[in-house]
């Protein structure tokens, strides 16, 4: 007869290395939120943080409009150029002709950043945020002007240098060796399960052909 209960032990092993390589870090794929796109809102949700190759993208929605910031890594010292997105949450309309001003607030400084239109695209908008301080700040889009004055809180942006490019390399390799090494392990667990249940299905096998001979004999 076969040991279920063995090979459920190796099986529940098995489970437990893949639990371990999904909750390992750097492995959770994150999905990037952009106002325009069709996607399916749902109901009203927290502020949405995302990355796209280079640039942060947050999402957020104050009564009937969905505020969407996209910017590069904001480093002390030095301009970053951010793009803005206002459509109407129901709708996705674009929303345009109103004043979006970004606000950032802490390290001792509360600084406004006007936006203006890009160009001949409708809800669409562009901003210069001036150099700050290395430190954190609470961060917010207000929107007034042809509609109801809303306005999107982010939670925090941390303004700081950027890792080198070799740094970020190194980790990312790093990453994928753990992904590679751990898909190893895995395959290999699941090789001695199915290896072990043929064994003790041969040998079942045996036994019961040498029990049949035996009662013939």
């Amino acid at each position: 007869m076969i040991d279920t209960k063995r090979i459920n032990r190796i099986v529940s092993a098995a489970a437990a290395v893949f639990a371990l390589l999904l909750s390992a870090p750097g492995t959770t794929t994150i999905t990037t939120v952009f106002a325009h796109g069709g996607e399916d809102h749902g109901e009203e949700k927290a502020p949405a943080v995302s990355t796209t190759g280079n640039m942060i993208v947050r999402a957020g929605r104050a009564g009937d409009l969905e505020v969407t910031v996209k910017h590069a890594p904001i480093e002390p010292d030095k301009d970053t150029a951010a793009r803005v997105f206002v459509t109407r949450f129901d709708t996705n309309e674009p929303v345009a002709n109103v004043k979006v001003t970004l606000l950032f607030t802490g390290s001792g400084a509360s600084i406004e950043v006007k936006a203006g239109a890009a160009g001949n695209t409708a809800g669409m908008y562009e901003a210069k945020v001036p150099p700050f301080p290395q430190g954190d700040y609470k961060f917010a889009a207000r929107v007034e002007g042809g509609v109801e004055p809303q306005t999107v809180e982010y939670g925090t942006v941390k303004v700081a240098p950027v890792p080198p490019a070799e740094a970020a390399s190194s980790s990312t390799w790093a990453r994928t060796a753990l992904i590679a090494l751990g898909s190893l392990v895995g395959l290999g667990v699941i090789g001695f399960v199915f290896y072990h249940a043929a064994k003790i299905a041969r040998h079942n096998q045996a036994e019961r052909r040498n029990e049949r001979e035996t009662a013939t004999a």
